[in-house]
């Protein structure tokens, strides 16, 4: 069940005028993974520098996640103390505001939804077609699961290419998004393999830096974008700058040429600081 009535900390203090749009990753951009990495992830400075630099900067952060919000409280309770401005989970099919610590979805993002035609039913019976033909599909866990997103493993395969062709195909025909992204181990995901995630045609990371773009009035410039793996290279394209942080999936860091000098929350940060105020 979804936790929508859950007292998070209080978020960052909302800037007077906004200037600049910041979108994290979660799971090991934002948050480490292992519990020892915790310790030195950075948070408490991040934290510090946006709290009392978000209205000199016009600065507007949250979190824009794979993970779904069950899943997010989870990791980050005891671990953050400021929430976020937003938190867009479960791959951008889910939308967040952050107000007196407590979440507020927002109606614009899901009439989004409702007009896209987007049906679990659909989703479902596309499933059972590839099943069906054999495909090596495997049922993510639930942090991975959201109303509006399916997701599965696929190990990789001599015939991977072939299939991924087949689900697109199939997800067309059916007015579903899907997206396929090499899965990242230090997440806790299993190795050798891809995530095959089902979602509405206008749900994505992507198209979350879109709405915010729009909600705001701000171009493109003005948001900066920071991940770990393959799958933040969506929200990368579409903002003005996108960072893998240090520590980022060494498969990722090869595909996108570049990362950060410093791991997690150190990266984020060392970025922020060079914003003109």
């Amino acid at each position: 069940m979804t936790i929508l009535n859950k007292d998070w900390p209080i978020e960052f203090p909302l800037p007077t005028v906004i200037r600049t749009i910041v979108c994290c990753d979660l799971d090991e951009t934002y948050i480490p993974s292992d519990g020892e990495e915790k310790a030195r992830g950075g948070v408490e400075l991040l934290e510090s520098y946006i709290t009392s630099h978000a209205e000199e900067k016009g600065i507007l952060a949250g979190w824009v996640t794979g993970t779904n919000l069950d899943s997010a409280w989870r990791k980050s309770r005891g671990y953050i103390s400021r929430s976020p401005h937003f938190i867009c989970c479960s791959l951008g099919t889910e939308f967040y505001w952050v107000k007196n610590g407590r979440l507020s979805p927002s109606e614009t993002w899901a009439e989004r939804i409702r007009g896209s035609g987007y049906s679990l039913q659909n989703v479902n019976s596309l499933v059972r077609i590839l099943l069906n033909k054999g495909m090596p599909l495997q049922r993510q866990p639930e942090d991975y699961q959201g109303p509006f997103k399916v997701s599965y493993y696929y190990p990789e395969g001599a015939s991977m290419a072939v299939d991924f062709a087949t689900i697109q195909t199939l997800a067309d025909e059916r007015a579903i998004r899907v997206v396929f992204t090499r899965c990242n181990p230090a997440a806790g995901d299993p190795s050798d393999c891809y995530d095959v995630e089902f979602i509405p045609l206008c749900c994505g990371k992507d198209q979350a830096v879109s709405f915010l773009m729009e909600e705001t009035a701000l171009p493109k410039e003005a948001i900066i974008a920071f991940g770990d793996s393959a799958n933040d290279f969506a929200m990368f394209a579409q903002a003005g700058r996108g960072y893998l942080v240090g520590n980022a999936d060494p498969f990722a860091i090869r595909q996108y040429g570049s990362s950060l000098n410093a791991a997690y929350c150190h990266g984020i940060l060392n970025v922020l600081k060079e914003l003109q105020g």
